[in-house]
């Protein structure tokens, strides 16, 4: 089967949910076949007729990708000549590859992502919160603890907020590829002595970067929000969806990611979204972490990332196709008015009564007002849902409530 139409042909960097996200909403706008790339086929893609997997073992190896990428540039030139080739890497490790060999891959692909020096400046989380600063984009009060910084019996001390504190990396291209013992994503760390250790452990495992100490903004999923952008080729944002939490993974080693979102309508976040990616420039995708401080009602800005969000395809239940943005920019050239997405919808990743069973007291209300409005799950596409399909689909959702059940006994209620 062919990729694409004859104006242009969609190659992602991922093979996981985040591929099928871009792959449904790029079906869904133009009928277009996307062809995926990673290192394993995975069930979130498996037996589509939308999407194309190959997968490569040594797909780790950065000279590797991009000489296959080439590789494909000249199949599909064979194919049919004159298309343009959008390459959208959906995984931070593939994001930082193309942006170190943009200027090989450019001559063949057309790359809607941020430039070099922003994504220096935006992708280590240091730099991120003083961007927000100098900008007066609310963010989180932090401190930095680099791997010179002295962990003796005073550290942590003095800390200008109280603890518990976040501790995370500031690096999250690196961070992954370290191994220890009690890793995650994030940590809650309850006083200084903990802190102390943990900090050791982390830095004498090899990680070489800065970690991040923050405040803790208290809160179940109640004060979790997410935000998926587009910014077109001049710099201005022209595409915004937003996004409350409903649900995150229970799974210690997934913390962070989501699997139930209400799509939602927040002037004053949207404004502040807008300030800091017009304010730096910003081009391409970008999805940010938000955490609403009860104190004070605002939202607080906790992360970037230069690429769609693993759970982007919520921007779809709120009126919005973000793959849209995207190609009509760089493929079809044309001048895109802002659209902030405002339908109140609920957007699934796993089973809907597993969401019922454990979204916090607070979203009680507005689940049920979203799930009346409609609700959407990225993997149940119709036009997509052969028999193989439905029982790989099947397969995960059974798999989702298992890891619920598993991992609910330690997750305080």
């Amino acid at each position: 089967m062919s990729y694409g139409n004859d104006d242009f042909v969609p190659i992602v960097l991922g093979t996981n949910l985040n591929a099928y996200n871009m792959a449904r909403s790029l079906h869904e706008a133009y009928g277009v076949r996307t062809l995926a790339l990673g290192r394993f086929a995975v069930r979130e893609t498996a037996d589509s007729q939308i999407v194309g997997v190959r997968a490569y073992r040594d797909f780790q190896d950065p000279e590797r990708i991009v000489a296959t990428l080439l590789e494909i540039a000249d199949e599909l030139d064979r194919e049919r000549p004159g298309r343009t080739l959008v390459l959208l890497p959906l995984i931070e490790f593939y994001t930082n590859v193309v942006l170190e060999h943009r200027a090989a891959l450019e001559q063949r692909f057309t790359i809607p992502l941020v430039g070099q020096a922003a994504a220096d400046r935006l992708m280590n989380k240091t730099d991120f919160y003083r961007t927000c600063a100098e900008l007066g984009v609310p963010h989180p009060e932090s401190v930095i603890v680099s791997p010179a910084t002295p962990l003796d019996e005073t550290f942590g001390t003095r800390l200008p907020f109280g603890f518990p504190v976040i501790c995370k990396p500031s690096n999250t291209d690196t961070y992954p590829r370290v191994r220890f013992e009690g890793k995650q994503k994030v940590y809650l760390v309850p006083d200084a002595a903990a802190l102390r250790e943990l900090c050791a452990r982390i830095f004498a495992a090899g990680y070489a970067d800065d970690l991040v100490v923050q405040e803790y903004l208290a809160g179940d999923e109640s004060v979790m929000r997410v935000a998926n952008t587009y910014s077109d080729r001049n710099g201005q944002t022209v595409f915004q969806s937003l996004g409350q939490v409903v649900v995150t993974e229970y799974d210690p080693k997934m913390v962070g990611n989501n699997n139930a979102i209400v799509s939602i309508r927040d002037d004053e976040l949207a404004a502040s979204i807008r300030t800091f990616l017009d304010g730096v420039g910003y081009t391409g995708t970008a999805n940010f972490d938000v955490m609403l401080d009860r104190r004070t009602g605002l939202s607080k800005l906790l992360e970037i990332n230069l690429r769609p969000g693993a759970t982007s395809y919520y921007t779809m239940a709120g009126g919005g196709n973000l793959a849209r943005a995207v190609i009509d920019d760089v493929v079809y050239r044309r001048s895109q008015p802002l659209t902030v997405t405002s339908r109140e919808r609920l957007w699934l990743n796993v089973p809907y009564p597993v969401v019922r069973w454990f979204a916090p007291e607070p979203l009680r209300p507005l689940l049920r007002s979203a799930r009346r409005a409609g609700t959407v799950h990225t993997l149940k596409y119709g036009p997509d849902m052969s028999w193989r399909r439905r029982l790989d689909v099947a397969r995960i959702d059974l798999r989702h409530v298992l890891d619920y059940v598993r991992y609910a006994k330690n997750r305080p209620r």
